[in-house]
């Protein structure tokens, strides 16, 4: 990518473009990178599950739980600069301690909410924890995780 926008510039200022020109054309490119960047990252935030263990994906960052690690989910408060919020999040549980995941459970009431994230119904939270459970115990038994 980097390359494919030096020699576009290269060749705008070869053909006698002056180089503010270009450098406006540069700063717009990697405006528009870090602005896809961030746009992709904001739609891939959630968990994500293999026969490895679970990716938990956030907007700056993502972290990967080998299944050896965890012991287990819970549904806590979501927790927004140190502080609880009106919605509850699926929380990851290793042996290292606990891992706020990004899912959060929609909610009715008033107050401090996290909007990174997907935001599920009761039913589709509920869904999505009994299937992480149920991945869990697969492996725990030693049959794998199927991926759907």
């Amino acid at each position: 990518m980097a390359s494919v926008v030096a020699t576009s510039i290269l060749r705008v200022v070869a053909h006698g473009t002056d180089l503010r020109t270009a450098a406006g054309m540069l700063g717009a490119v990697a405006f528009l990178a870090v602005w896809l960047t961030f746009a992709v990252r904001l739609y891939l935030v959630g968990i994500y599950r293999n026969e490895r263990g679970l990716l938990l994906r956030y907007v700056h960052r993502s972290r990967l739980l080998p299944w050896s690690q965890v012991t287990g989910f819970d549904v806590r408060t979501a927790r927004f600069l140190g502080s609880a919020t009106v919605r509850n999040a699926a929380w990851v549980l290793t042996r290292d301690g606990a891992w706020e995941t990004p899912v959060q459970q929609r909610s009715r009431l008033v107050g401090w909410r996290k909007n990174t994230g997907p935001v599920l119904s009761a039913a589709d939270f509920d869904l999505m924890m009994a299937r992480l459970r149920e991945a869990h115990a697969a492996v725990q038994a030693g049959g794998g995780v199927v991926v759907r």
